[in-house]
């Protein structure tokens, strides 16, 4: 162990830059965690320590509530470890930290400088390439090999990454967004470039995908905010900055993640027209036709009201579009473009059942269904376009049967109903939430010959609830009898089916319950 060799000086210094940088004085929490590792350190808990060459790596043991192991590489590729629960560099880090950096310097001295940092020196740099800079420098200790053996790492790894873009976020309100839009667009890039060149069948994996969508999350975040404020001039170079970095999204990083990131820059905050003639044309003359290629060019002429050539491109693109058209939808909604909303809702229906046949199971294919239908039933949209709407739930059944059956309804459809009622055969309490009640309403005569199927169905059931059920279908019946003056055929009717049931004594008795038998007094 030699704390006198060259690689053990570098490396320090490479620590203290990178600890300088983590940690901010006006942070509570930093000068929490700074105090604990310096208290540690103080009373002597630190003990066992040694500097292993060959590795470039601090060990030690510090004396806690228990005794914990650390491990600190000095290599600024590489990470450090503690025994203790906490995943992020935690106190006793800290406390070894000191007890090694005082065998060159003043620790003291080091605490002095740290907290006595100018906030110019904290800050960034208002320009593009010190935020990229911070965001390369968030990520520059992250091991690709770890993300590989375990996947669900990869949030931890984004998580202590914000945490160090977050603390460098500009003072001015009106700069806090675009801030976060930026970095967290270059943090999903040089991520997803990351990944890549380390293993590219990761960027397959799930826990990725959804890491990274999380990401996206952040940027649509900071998108909303930064709607708030006017945008200055000074911002141009930035947003000039996130233009030419999203046609990385189309080319080597190109998959339906990053094409949901492309699409959230292209309709949300890219709204000049030039730019996105010039886009369309620019994305026109790619030789390699891929199919978030096909979507970028589709969007872009739903943006841009290229009717003709929409129809065109959405006509040709695969059926993985769909969950991206559903997103068109809903910014066309937002943004009060009803028109153009609809025109994605009528080509849809083309698409649907294709997308759903790549879902293996049911559960996945009911999952979809369910998520699609929300996205329907919830916005304005349901009934702008009824026969559309109709044309997709019918390419979801039967996992869509229930709205279908209430949709079908709203638009006067009521043979359709009833055919979709005998062909899924529901249950009598699967037709009460697909509108039973509005067809006895508006068309009784329809209803007629469902309430005398679900009559002996449920008399056939033979028990008391089931008894209970049919009285409760029968009275509809001798309503909708008597209101359209055909009580005489109720009568006939009401007496067969008594008669042909008249040793079920229970079902008799739960009719003079329900007062459709006359009881003496």
């Amino acid at each position: 162990m030699s704390f006198q060799s060259q690689s053990f000086t570098n490396g320090m210094e490479q620590l203290e830059n990178k600890l300088f940088q983590q940690f901010v004085p006006s942070n509570q929490q930093d000068e929490r965690l700074i105090q604990k590792g310096l208290f540690l350190y103080r009373q002597g808990t630190v003990y066992d320590g040694g500097y292993d060459q060959s590795m470039n790596m601090l060990r030690a043991k510090v004396r806690d509530v228990y005794q914990v192991n650390v491990r600190i590489s000095l290599d600024p590729s590489k990470s450090s470890s503690c025994s203790c629960p906490d995943e992020q560099w935690c106190r006793h880090r800290m406390a070894v930290f000191f007890k090694f950096y005082q065998q060159t310097s003043s620790v003291s001295q080091w605490i002095s400088k740290w907290r006595n940092q100018k906030p110019s020196m904290m800050q960034v740099n208002k320009t593009p390439e010190s935020w990229k800079a911070t965001v390369e420098q968030s990520i520059s200790h992250l091991q690709y090999s770890h993300i590989s053996e375990q996947p669900f790492l990869f949030d931890h790894y984004i998580k202590n990454a914000q945490l160090t873009i977050q603390k460098h976020t500009p003072m001015e309100k009106e700069w806090k967004p675009l801030y976060e839009l930026h970095t967290m667009f270059w943090l999903f890039v040089y991520l997803s470039q990351g990944v890549k060149s380390y293993d590219e069948a990761l960027l397959g994996n799930e826990d990725v995908i959804d890491h990274l969508a999380h990401i996206l999350e952040s940027m649509e975040d900071a998108m909303s905010d930064l709607a708030v404020y006017a945008r200055p001039f000074a911002f141009d170079p930035f947003l000039e900055d996130l233009r030419t970095g999203s046609h990385l999204l189309l080319g080597e990083l190109s998959s339906s993640t990053s094409y949901a990131a492309y699409s959230l820059l292209w309709f949300q905050l890219f709204t000049s027209k030039a730019w996105r003639e010039r886009e369309l044309e620019r994305i026109t003359a790619v030789e390699e036709e891929t199919d978030e290629i096909l979507f970028a060019r589709t969007g872009l002429a739903l943006l841009l009201m290229k009717s003709d050539l929409w129809k065109e491109q959405f006509r040709l693109s695969p059926p993985s579009v769909v969950p991206h058209a559903v997103r068109w939808m809903e910014w066309m909604l937002w943004d009060d473009r009803m028109e153009a909303a609809v025109t994605i809702l009528k080509e849809l229906p083309k698409k649907v059942p294709g997308y759903l046949a790549l879902f293996i199971t049911d559960s996945e294919k009911r999952s979809f269904s369910t998520w699609l239908i929300r996205k329907l039933e919830s916005g304005k949209l349901r009934m702008q376009s009824p026969d559309s709407t109709i044309a997709v739930y019918e390419a979801l059944l039967p996992y869509s049967a229930r709205h279908l059956g209430s949709l079908l309804l709203d638009a006067g459809k009521y043979k359709e109903w009833v055919e979709l009622v005998h062909w899924i055969e529901f249950s009598p309490e699967e037709l009460e939430l697909a509108g039973f009640k509005q067809l006895i309403d508006k068309r009784p005569e329809f209803a007629v010959p469902l309430l005398h199927q679900w009559i002996e169905s449920l008399i056939a059931g033979r028990q008391r609830e089931t008894y209970r059920k049919a009285v409760s279908y029968l009275k509809k019946l001798k309503k909708i009898y008597q209101q359209s003056n055909q009580s005489q055929k109720w009568e006939h009717y009401f007496q067969a089916t008594l008669n042909q049931h008249k040793r079920l004594r229970a079902f008799h008795e739960e009719c003079k319950r329900g007062k459709l038998i006359h009881v003496e007094e």
